[in-house]
């Protein structure tokens, strides 16, 4: 079987599936490829955070509120559904309150609405947290989304559009002709197309070996669990010893272990986190698990005694600067749109539109050698 699109998008997770929707609403005939069921990769094991207020610098603390915006639009564009909860950055030691002073800074100076909090405030707040808390940053601008179920919201918003979704679909060759696109081969058929986007993930080093292109992505690995406690905490929060956690895949913990918290929508929450390279290994490590546990009840008491429904583990597509890659790169028509790492959820609609921006033409970003970054 052959088909003919406009552009075609390789991977059907969070930013695939945005890249899919704001190109067929331009007006493009799109093809979006994905090796399982949409979701079903790094999206799938995703808290769900649109976070802001923990970027390095006020110009990527601009662009992940401009994606924030974003969703506010998808709420009426999509119906993608958003909880504003506004989110914490907890202070556990005394350094601890300068470092968020610094960080209050910075996304200030980006454009965030930010409070520094108190232990007192604090747990007016949430209560739930420990009591010996010294305070925290609070971010009204920050939210909460269901990761899969955006994906899967914004896949059917561009079906609506005219896109086709092939799901349980593996590209098997890319084929260049002149230096450009021409078509892509599928387990399924080919399709011939002019543009092929790349937003595979943790797999998109595998995509541009199909067109001779190094696309320096490296799967990470990351532990979350899934408790049955319903109404802990109120917001997402993280521990200042996150903002610690370096760029060059070498954090202080041998599995890059800090205290992250998510409620969800059912009404669970997603405790974590863990970074490990350990390439695709989806193996549970029950005693990582254990530690995960243990640490976050120093945030949250519950926790220790908080039953604990399942655990995922994902891939995060890790880049060595710790920044995504968006952008034309290769051959002529092959666009990345890859290595957002722990941001994708946040930057996913920005991502999703500066890909259709630089489809039209509106744009002009080449995502490598010369790498135009966003944060």
């Amino acid at each position: 079987m052959t088909q003919t699109a406009d552009v075609v998008v390789i991977g059907g997770g969070i930013i695939g599936c945005a890249c899919a929707y704001y190109l067929a609403r331009d007006g493009h005939r799109v093809v979006l490829v994905e090796r399982g069921e949409i979701a079903s990769g790094a999206a799938s094991a995703s808290g769900g955070w649109v976070v802001i207020q923990n970027k390095e610098t006020p110009d990527r603390v601009s662009l992940a509120l401009a994606s924030r915006r974003l969703y506010d639009d998808l709420v009426e564009d999509a119906g993608v559904q958003v909880l504003a909860t506004g989110g914490l950055i907890l202070a556990t030691r005394g350094g601890d309150g300068q470092t968020l002073h610094q960080q209050a800074d910075v996304a200030r100076a980006g454009g965030a609405v930010v409070e520094e909090l108190d232990g007192s405030r604090l747990h007016e707040l949430e209560p739930a947290l420990s009591a010996d808390l010294m305070g925290a940053l609070h971010c009204t601008d920050e939210g909460v989304v269901d990761p899969p179920a955006v994906c899967r919201t914004l896949a059917r918003r561009a079906i609506a559009l005219g896109a086709i979704i092939r799901a349980d679909t593996v590209v098997t060759g890319i084929e260049v002709d002149h230096g450009r696109v021409t078509k892509i081969t599928t387990s399924k058929g080919t399709v011939a197309t002019r543009t092929v986007v790349c937003a595979g993930g943790a797999w998109s080093s595998q995509i541009g070996a199909m067109v001779g292109l190094e696309i320096p992505v490296t799967p990470r690995r990351g532990h979350l669990i899934v408790t049955e406690v319903e109404g802990m905490v109120r917001r997402p929060m993280l521990e200042a010893g996150y903002l610690a956690i370096p760029d060059d895949g070498r954090p202080d913990d041998p599995h890059g272990l800090r205290f992250i918290l998510q409620p969800r929508v059912d009404g669970r929450c997603f405790i974590g986190s863990t970074r490990e390279f350990a390439g695709f290994d989806q193996d549970v490590n029950l005693d990582l698990v254990r530690r995960m546990q243990a640490h976050a009840a120093r945030f949250v008491p519950a926790v220790a005694q908080s039953a604990i429904a399942r655990v995922t583990v994902g891939f995060r597509p890790y880049t060595p600067g710790g920044r995504p890659l968006i952008g034309r790169a290769g051959p002529e028509g092959f666009v990345v749109a890859t290595g957002h790492e722990g941001e994708g959820v946040t930057l996913a609609p920005l991502t999703g539109k500066m890909v259709a921006d630089l489809v039209a033409g509106r744009v002009h970003l080449h995502a490598l050698p010369v790498q135009e970054r966003v944060g």
